[in-house]
């Protein structure tokens, strides 16, 4: 996994790029704390340049939305596409998320 990671439109955005599988999740432990860090009510995770997304990807997303949910942030995911817009409609996460197309 590539990300970069900026603020925005005053929410902060999280670009992942190629792959979030459970190789990502130390980077990832890293990444949230940065993402909820400096009262950001929002976060905007733009999925449009990742191209595979396993079950762990989807927990790691869930992690970051539980954190979120308990430090006041609303977390949005957007314009997924492909596989990984395919898995996140499988696993029924826009009942869990906002995402934007």
């Amino acid at each position: 996994m590539k990300y970069e990671l900026s603020d925005a439109g005053g929410q902060r955005v999280l670009v992942l790029r190629d792959q979030l599988t459970d190789a990502d999740r130390a980077v990832m432990e890293t990444v949230i704390p940065q993402l909820l860090a400096g009262g950001v009510k929002t976060v905007c995770v733009d999925l449009e340049r990742l191209d595979y997304m396993d079950s762990a990807g989807l927990g790691m997303l869930l992690t970051m939305r539980d954190r979120a949910g308990k430090a006041g942030v609303q977390i949005r995911l957007s314009k997924p596409r492909g596989d990984v817009k395919d898995l996140l409609a499988l696993a029924c996460f826009d009942t869990l998320f906002t995402i934007d197309p």
